[in-house]
C-alpha cells in the first residue's frame, strides 16, 4: 500500500491555486504551507477546512523564508536559524489544526530545504532534532532511503518518497522497489491527471495507517 500525498495551501492573497484541491480529492495525506514559502492565514484556514470535510491526514509544508523566490532558492542560515524556522512553522500549522480538533502527522520540506537535508546530513540532523523537540512523533517525508535512515537513528519516524511526473507509473514504482530493495511509502503528485490515474490502480492510504496494517 502507498500514501499518496500532495502540496496545498501554496496560494497567498490575490494569487491562488485552485488545482491543488483537485489533486487532493485523490490524496490520502496533504501537505499544508506553513507560511514561509508560501500560504497565508486565510489559505491555511481553507485548507484545513478540505482536510477535515475530506478526512485527509495532515502535514506540515515547511521552507526558507522565502515567499519571493517560492522557496527554491537556497540560503546559508546557521543551525540556531534552521532550527528556529522549522519550529516556528510547525508549530503554526499544529496550533491551526487545534482549532479544528485535529492533528498533523508529519512534515515535508519544500524546494530548496528539501534539496537540503537530502544532501547536507548536517542540515538534515539539525530539521530532525528541530522536528523531535516539537513533536518526536510526527513522520519527516523524505527522498533518499540514506535520509530516511538518518532520521530512525536518531530517534525520528520517516517516510521514504517517490516524487511521480508525467513519465512514472506504479508498476515502475514497483519495479524499482524491486531493483533497488527498498519500500516506498509515500508517493508525492502535482497533476490531477497522474494522482488520478494512480488512483484507479491503487488506493492510497496515509503514512500511519500503512505501518499499522504492516503489523497485523
Amino acid at each position: 500500500m502507498y500514501d499518496f500525498n500532495c502540496d496545498i495551501a501554496q496560494s497567498f492573497g490575490v494569487y491562488n491555486n485552485d488545482i491543488e484541491e483537485e489533486i487532493a480529492k485523490y490524496a490520502s495525506s496533504i501537505n499544508i504551507a506553513a507560511g514561509f514559502h508560501a500560504g497565508d492565514p486565510v489559505k491555511i484556514r481553507k485548507a484545513f477546512l478540505f482536510a477535515k470535510e475530506n478526512n485527509k491526514a495532515i502535514g506540515a509544508h515547511i521552507g526558507y523564508p522565502d515567499i519571493a523566490g517560492f522557496g527554491k532558492r537556497k540560503m546559508d542560515l546557521s543551525d540556531e536559524e534552521s532550527e528556529a524556522i522549522v519550529v516556528y512553522q510547525i508549530g503554526a500549522i499544529i496550533a491551526y489544526a487545534r482549532t479544528f480538533d485535529l492533528e498533523i502527522e508529519h512534515v515535508r520540506c519544500h524546494g530548496a530545504l528539501k534539496t537540503a537535508i537530502t544532501e547536507d546530513d548536517n542540515c538534515a540532523l539539525t530539521v530532525i532534532n528541530a522536528i523531535k523537540k516539537v513533536s518526536p512523533w510526527l513522520n519527516l517525508f523524505v527522498q533518499t532511503q540514506h535520509t530516511k535512515e538518518l532520521a530512525q537513528n536518531n530517534g525520528l519516524k520517516a517516510a521514504l518518497e517517490f516524487e511521480f511526473d508525467g513519465t512514472s507509473s506504479i508498476r515502475q514504482i514497483r519495479e524499482l522497489e524491486n531493483e533497488q530493495k527498498i519500500k516506498f511509502d509515500t508517493i508525492h503528485f502535482r497533476s490531477t491527471d497522474d494522482i488520478q490515474r494512480a488512483y484507479d490502480i491503487v488506493k492510497p492510504f496515509p503514512v500511519n495507517y500503512n505501518r499499522v496494517c504492516d503489523q497485523i
